[in-house]
């Protein structure tokens, strides 16, 4: 059975022939956005300007409307307009872009119809129009205004909900200020957060009471109507609300050390910035010191009483504040900051400039700091915030490692990696390809970490890979910027505003489609792995478009370095990994490394024959597992590490039953804790991670492969793989069942 959960259908019409708008669009796609974020997960259809005609927009509603039978039933069917309404008579309609006179286009009353049906399908229906006249829609007999005493009447007596929000009343026109819609400018700071309930909660009746309170009185006046059952909970997994009521005198207390604080700041900033000697010998340390208990005085006192964001005065000097903190991030060579003493400029990207800072202990850091000039921007805030928590939360050996983050400038240390970006790095193209496949592979890896521990990281390309040359010349990949990362299970509000990633490495769901959950998939990441491995081989970028000339290209550039076995491989993966469709590419990462391996030891045998062997065969694995030098071996056995360093690997060589084959044993053991800190029983954990096991086992392998217990450490597992040749396909299919092994192992 085919689940539908949430579907959204957005609308947004700026350019009408005759009455054109101008913040209609934007609206769409802002609220697109908001109800991509991990706690609503819609899956958004979003039809703008000349796509918002009336057959288009009722030919998608009725494919919601009238599910097919064998689809379970959905939970929340939402459609949004923000263009232009029309009363004909006493009926509303809504303008849709191929209206002609007496045919203005949808009436309120077929919509009601279509929602009605609706209901029959999804949990809730809920209609949402930034409008004029959109509050003449008259759904259901007896209609109202609801008032929250109505919702909790009702909540024990009915299951479906069929609602209405709409921008003003039947007599009102819905107003734009600076190309955006009065009411949906509200209502994204309702779903971006500002609406939640003490229980961390966004429903309905609460966007409601936020938008109505928020916009000006006077100037329109928003309508909640229909036939609802029980508050409608949009999304969920918010930091609950902490306010509480304010008193008078309490709010005067308040903005009185509010302003006090902002006018001393002020003065300091006078003192220490106005020369540039004094601002990078001591000044630009001393006001960051200074702002950051400021701007924490701000946050936690707006945190726990949060209807101060809806006093002017206070929304003001907030706004001061920022201010402050811009002037801080305009950072240069020889500044002092918290962290140390800025010697270089390493670069920039669209979330910040990097700098090198000498620290105090001496050693040398980079120092990320955030643009300025677009802290007022709060989604790219959060996001930038995002990418440091993600980075915090993941601990692998190839991810670059970060520390404290810091309040003015904004920004947060890192560690300083000696290298460049993937870009900027020679790559022998000439010599042995096996060091670019090695390579490529150590990225998957990394990659993958970050998957199990689901965060898809949506921007891979070259320039957020640093590489730096080992002890033994080998090139060490480590992955940075998580701006644009996507956790599964995070509970910051983080957006998909705008374009996500760059267009030569992005999947094309990221660029066309960017609020539908195909675009934070783990397949976003396995695409741009696999034009990444364009990059490695050919030494340019891909054609964003042109991917049978990229196909051309690579089968080119294979043909003259790589053997053609391992040629074969690997065009065939760059075919399957670079799919239009999501579902057509391999899943998981473990599942494009796959292919990789196999080339690798291919490159490695290179002796005209793919057979190796049968005392070669464990040294071989560690060499295609682990990579030169990261295995220890002997005729039989191989010992090594998982890429992230939790897990150690041994493999061990059984009796074969002839010539040709032999059966591998392999013990995984957790090397500490288990991955697994949301379960507080060791037991519980070891249980979770076998079942995660059994199943991707079962689905890959079969019967081929079994599981066994072990019980050492705190988590031990044996895995026994029969009938493995002593060829490249056996080495390559042992490594990747390890592989398998160590993702559900690694995987929380």
């Amino acid at each position: 059975m085919e689940s539908i959960l949430n579907k959204a259908i957005i609308i947004g019409i700026d350019s009408y022939p005759d009455a054109p708008l101008h913040g209609c669009v934007n609206d769409a796609k802002d609220v697109a956005s908001c109800l991509s974020l991990e706690q609503y997960d819609f899956d958004s259809m979003v039809l703008l300007n000349s796509q918002a005609t009336r057959s288009n927009i009722l030919r998608e509603l009725s494919k919601l409307a009238y599910s097919a039978e064998d689809q379970e039933k959905g939970d929340t069917l939402l459609l949004y307009f923000a263009g232009h309404g029309q009363v004909m008579g006493q009926a509303g309609h809504l303008v849709t872009h191929d209206a002609q006179d007496f045919d203005p286009g949808i009436s309120l009353a077929h919509l009601a119809q279509l929602m009605e049906s609706a209901s029959l399908a999804y949990d809730h229906v809920i209609s949402i129009l930034d409008c004029c006249h959109s509050g003449s829609a008259f759904t259901w007999s007896n209609s109202r205004p609801l008032a929250p005493s109505d919702v909790e009447r009702e909540v024990p007596t009915v299951n479906e909900s069929r609602c209405i929000l709409a921008a003003c009343r039947p007599e009102e026109t819905a107003k734009e200020v600076g190309e955006r819609g009065v009411f949906t400018d509200t209502l994204t700071d309702a779903l971006l957060g500002a609406a939640v309930n003490w229980d961390g909660e966004v429903t309905l009746m609460g966007i409601y009471e936020y938008v109505a309170s928020a916009i000006p009185k006077g100037m329109q006046t928003p309508v909640f109507k229909g036939d609802i059952a029980g508050t409608v909970v949009l999304g969920s997994g918010f930091e609950p609300r902490q306010g509480r009521p304010i008193e008078r005198s309490e709010r005067s207390r308040l903005m009185s050390k509010a302003q006090t604080l902002v006018d001393q700041y002020y003065y300091l900033q006078l003192r220490e910035l106005a020369d540039r000697g004094v601002r990078l010998d001591r000044g630009a340390r001393q006001c960051a010191l200074e702002l950051e208990s400021v701007v924490g005085w701000f946050e936690s006192t707006e945190k726990e009483l949060s209807d101060l964001r809806r006093d002017p005065d206070w929304v003001d000097l907030s706004r001061r504040v920022r201010e402050f903190r811009k002037n801080l991030s305009e950072v240069s060579v020889g500044e002092e900051t918290r962290f140390g003493r800025i010697t270089r400029h390493i670069g920039h990207g669209g979330y910040g400039h990097v700098w090198e800072v000498q620290g105090a202990d001496g050693r040398s850091y980079a120092l990320k700091i955030f643009h300025g000039n677009e802290l007022d921007d709060a989604v790219k805030v959060q996001r930038f915030t995002n990418g440091y928590l993600n980075m915090r939360k993941l601990e692998h050996p190839h991810i670059v490692r970060v520390h404290e983050v810091m309040v003015a400038p904004f920004g947060f240390a890192m560690d300083l990696i000696p290298g460049e970006n993937l870009r900027r790095t020679y790559i022998d193209r000439d010599g042995d390809a096996s060091v670019a496949l090695r390579l490529m592979i150590d990225i998957c890896e990394t990659v993958q970490h970050a998957h199990s521990k689901k965060v898809r990281h949506r921007d891979i390309k070259p320039e957020n890979i640093v590489i730096s040359v080992g002890a033994e010349g080998q090139l060490v990949p480590y992955l940075t910027d998580f701006d644009l990362a996507y956790h599964e299970t995070n509970r910051t509000v983080t957006t998909n505003l705008g374009v996500g990633g760059v267009i030569n490495y992005a999947a094309p769901e990221q660029l066309y489609e960017p609020n539908t959950r195909s675009a934070r998939s783990e397949t976003v990441d396995v695409f741009s792995l696999a034009q990444l491995m364009f990059f490695l081989v050919t030494g340019r970028d891909p054609n964003a478009e042109n991917f049978a000339k990229n196909q051309e290209v690579l089968h080119r550039e294979l043909a003259s370095w790589v053997d053609d076995r391992a040629s074969q491989a690997l065009m065939e993966l760059y075919k399957r990994a670079t799919s239009k469709a999501p579902g057509d590419r391999p899943q998981t990462v473990v599942d494009f490394v796959a292919p990789l391996r196999t080339a690798e030891a291919i490159i490695q045998i290179a002796s005209g024959t793919e057979d190796v062997e049968e005392d070669d065969l464990c040294r071989r694995i560690g060499q295609l597992y682990a990579g030169m030098g990261r295995y220890d071996s002997t005729s039989g056995h191989v010992q090594m590490n998982s890429a992230s360093g939790q897990v150690e690997v041994i493999a061990r060589l059984g009796g074969s039953s002839n010539r040709l084959a032999a059966t591998v044993e392999v013990e995984l053991s957790v090397m500490g804790s288990l991955p697994v800190a949301s379960l507080k029983s060791g037991k519980a954990a070891r249980e979770s991670i076998n079942a995660r096991l059994d199943r991707a086992l079962q689905k890959k392998y079969g019967n081929a492969v079994k599981r066994h217990p072990g019980s050492k450490g705190a988590y031990q597992v044996f895995v026994v793989i029969s009938d493995v040749r002593f060829n490249v396909a056996g080495i390559a299919r042992v490594c990747d069942v390890i592989a398998t092994t160590v993702a559900s192992i690694e995987g929380s």
